[in-house]
């Protein structure tokens, strides 16, 4: 009769500690009471620890947990064993665009009176970082970005209006797009524009 009353307190002792895993987390309360510590839910009349409650498993580890439940109930079922098997993690998240930057330029020319400001701003989407495998720009196509930039400084140039400082600004510009020209003609390099 001794076997049957432990095996029912034993399976009582299970019951609970089943019944308690699957209750929803609590907080804990760790009372001190005349040197005696208890473990309770509610507070304690005084110097109360709050002990955090357990954390949530992720989705792997309760993915992981069902394969491991169909592995235990196969080889209970058939007598013989089964391989264990690992879940894989899902792929992460990809990373978020990158944001995009205002670039702003601001020239100020001399005038007779005052001078002329000229204030130009552009939104430019900053590129990801390159890879780590991406090449350097050869030298044509560093050229192709210079000679795009020279002319789009010559444009800013021609677009200022009534100003004594124009000609000089667009020959300038005008000089310094011959100058690219020439450079990827010697390095036989062919421009987009």
């Amino acid at each position: 009769m001794t076997n049957a009353s432990g095996s029912r307190r034993a399976g009582i002792a299970l019951a609970g500690l089943f019944w308690a895993a699957a209750a929803p987390a609590q907080e804990v309360h760790k009372c001190t009471v005349n040197g005696a510590v208890s473990y309770q839910p509610t507070p304690c009349p005084q110097g109360d620890v709050v002990l955090p409650p357990p954390p949530t498993p992720s989705d792997q580890e309760v993915s992981q947990a069902r394969v491991d439940q169909s592995r235990q109930r196969f080889q209970a079922a058939t007598g013989r064993i089964a391989r264990p098997m690992r879940v894989q993690p899902p792929p992460p998240p990809p990373p978020p665009p990158p944001p995009a930057v205002v670039s702003t330029t601001i020239i100020v020319l001399p005038g007779d009176a005052a001078p002329t400001v000229i204030v130009q701003q552009r939104r430019v989407a900053v590129a990801a970082r390159p890879a780590r495998s991406a090449r350097p720009l050869t030298h044509c196509e560093q050229l192709d970005r210079d000679h795009d930039q020279a002319l789009a400084n010559r444009e800013q140039a021609r677009a200022a209006t009534d100003l004594p400082t124009q000609a000089a600004l667009v020959k300038n510009a005008d000089t310094n797009v011959a100058r690219i020209v020439q450079l990827a003609t010697a390095g036989y390099c062919h421009l987009k524009h």
